[in-house]
């Protein structure tokens, strides 16, 4: 057997060291990810961006939650129509993703008053008439409701905000 020279024994110390260096990042790169409170479904629409992150903050969830933002919100993720069908299978799939990746608790569906979203799912109606608007919205948010609960037995909060900001909680 061929004896080590000083040149083998200063390679080994070299590797062992990069080893231990890069051992703890592997470690760490095995442990679980950050969780989450909830994961926020809501429109794109500007006006309310402010106002969806002040609503989230004061629930206690700043900084606690995933967002996934499409026109409509909730809307686009339940409403059989032309233009949402080819989104909802990617908000599903990244629901799943985000309760895989951040083991997220709740699922909060928020709409909006005036959601031009809105009216191509349901008519112009819904801009003038706030019965209606009221009805139709309430009744997709419980919709999405009772699909993220079938999916991923997750409870839902539900809400519509006016054009100040308020949530009306939807039950």
């Amino acid at each position: 057997m061929a004896a080590l020279s000083r040149r083998s024994l200063f390679g080994m110390g070299i590797a062992a060291g990069a080893v231990a260096m890069t051992a703890p990042r592997l470690a760490f790169a095995q442990t679980p990810g950050p969780t989450y409170e909830a994961m926020l479904m809501n429109c794109i629409d500007p006006r309310f961006s402010t106002f969806a992150w002040t609503y989230m903050g004061s629930n206690g969830w700043q900084n606690l939650y995933s967002q996934f933002t499409i026109a409509g919100g909730p809307i686009a993720a339940v409403v059989d129509s032309k233009p949402f069908a080819a989104w909802q299978q990617a908000w599903w799939d990244n629901l799943a993703i985000s309760i895989q990746l951040h083991q997220v608790k709740r699922v909060v569906g928020l709409c909006h008053r005036d959601c031009g979203a809105a009216a191509l799912a349901y008519g112009e109606k819904i801009k003038t008439d706030p019965a209606f608007e009221t009805a139709k919205l309430s009744e997709a948010l419980r919709a999405f409701r009772a699909e993220v609960k079938k999916r991923h037995g997750l409870d839902t909060n539900l809400g519509i905000q006016s054009l100040n900001g308020a949530v009306e909680v939807v039950t």
